[in-house]
């Protein structure tokens, strides 16, 4: 798995526990009460609640092919840890097709409330993760976290390829013939990666069952205005985005939109996996997840601004310069043509990510001057990065 930006070329790469367990200790899940509908207004929406309220809170948003069954393999995971939520959007599954126009922020928004969710970390794959974009303007105070997993950016053009490629697919529905709609989308390369025949009769199986998600336009949908893209700055949480190595290149160009803009981003890429990495590798997504919930529920020491000051400067890391500086009450990690990363203070020397578990300590001399920002690496491994030259504070 490659990480890009700063951590690509300064930190190693986070290392997945493949050997993920779902133990004893997994299957004690709270039960799962009955499905419910909730009625919004000129529709009925299907969703599914599980965990105590004491919990941590999730919301898992589906994408625009396979309704809220995308997440049946991390559900049971998830429930042992975590109060989660999941939903059939309208049209999709068990929900009431749109009639009218409609905002889908309003619909996640009134999910929520049903609940009893007053913020949540919000996992969205593809256009899920567009809808948790567009959510985290809408309703920031709701939103602590984001999870997205080969996420579009509304207001952000497609290429034509990737039109012509759902057009292709989607040919015999012309014809009614929705079992080859269904197997053209299961043997999609962009989907499935490789020869994975659980995961693309996993995918078979959903759309066969459920042949309205095929017909889902979108049309009646009300996209942000301004468009997401012109303000993705504005999001200001902590956001991990995944792709799989397999996945169309639009998609690669969207999550590259993101880490570059959004503050708290960073950007992997997964090895042999495509679009549905729920689907394609459950137990090493929910290893990440927890991983990525424990670092954003991590407790922040608060440091005067004099005491931050203190480490502003450059630092030479192998035959590149690090820039350290500091941004309202934070720092700011940078190398040239990188994103830069907010680092989060653990204590008076050292600091760490909200996205990744590498940790970042600055040492002192005997005269109590900072000589070297030390990088320790989630794989254990430490890079000793001297200081050469004091910064300009703001």
């Amino acid at each position: 798995m490659r990480k890009s930006g700063m951590v690509r070329t300064l930190l190693s790469a986070v290392i997945l526990l493949l050997g993920c367990s779902f133990s004893s200790a997994q299957t004690n899940v709270v039960p799962t009460p009955p499905s419910n509908y909730l009625d919004v207004g000129d529709a009925k929406l299907w969703y599914e609640e599980c965990g105590a309220a004491t919990q941590p809170s999730v919301v898992l948003l589906h994408d625009g092919l396979v309704h809220s069954i995308t997440w049946g393999s991390v559900w049971a995971p998830l429930c042992s840890k975590y109060h989660v939520v999941r939903y059939d959007r309208r049209g999709y599954g068990r929900s009431d097709a749109a009639k009218t126009p409609f905002v889908p922020e309003d619909d996640l928004y009134k999910i929520m409330r049903k609940v009893h969710m007053d913020h949540a970390t919000i996992a969205g794959n593809s256009s899920g993760g567009g809808l948790a974009l567009d959510f985290a303007l809408a309703h920031p105070e709701m939103v602590d976290a984001l999870f997205l997993i080969g996420p579009v950016v509304h207001g952000m053009a497609s290429s034509d390829y990737f039109a012509d490629r759902g057009t292709q697919n989607n040919a015999p529905m012309a014809k009614g013939d929705l079992k080859a709609v269904a197997e053209n989308w299961s043997k999609d390369r962009f989907l499935i990666a490789g020869n994975d025949q659980r995961a693309r009769s996993i995918l078979y199986d959903a759309l066969l069952k459920n042949p309205q998600n095929l017909k889902v336009a979108g049309g009646l949908e009300i996209r942000p205005s301004p468009p997401t893209v012109s303000r993705l700055s504005q999001i200001r949480v902590p956001t991990l985005v995944l792709v799989g190595d397999a996945d169309i290149a639009d998609v690669f160009a969207y999550s590259g939109a993101i880490e570059a803009v959004v503050p708290l981003a960073t950007f992997e890429v997964w090895k042999d996996t495509g679009h549905l990495i729920q689907i394609q590798k459950p137990a090493e997504l929910v290893t990440r997840f927890n991983q990525f919930v424990r670092l954003v529920e991590r407790k922040e020491t608060e440091l005067r601004v004099s005491e931050l000051d203190a480490y502003v400067g450059e630092y030479k890391v192998g035959n590149r310069i690090a820039t350290v500086s500091r941004k309202e009450n934070h720092l700011l990690v940078e190398l040239p043509g990188d994103p830069y990363y907010w680092l989060f203070a653990a204590s008076e020397t050292k600091f760490f990510l909200r996205t990744d578990e590498t940790e970042i300590e600055f040492q002192n001399n005997a005269a109590g001057e900072v000589t070297e920002m030390v990088v320790h690496n989630s794989d254990g491994s430490v890079i000793q990065c001297p200081r050469v030259s004091v910064g300009m504070t703001p």
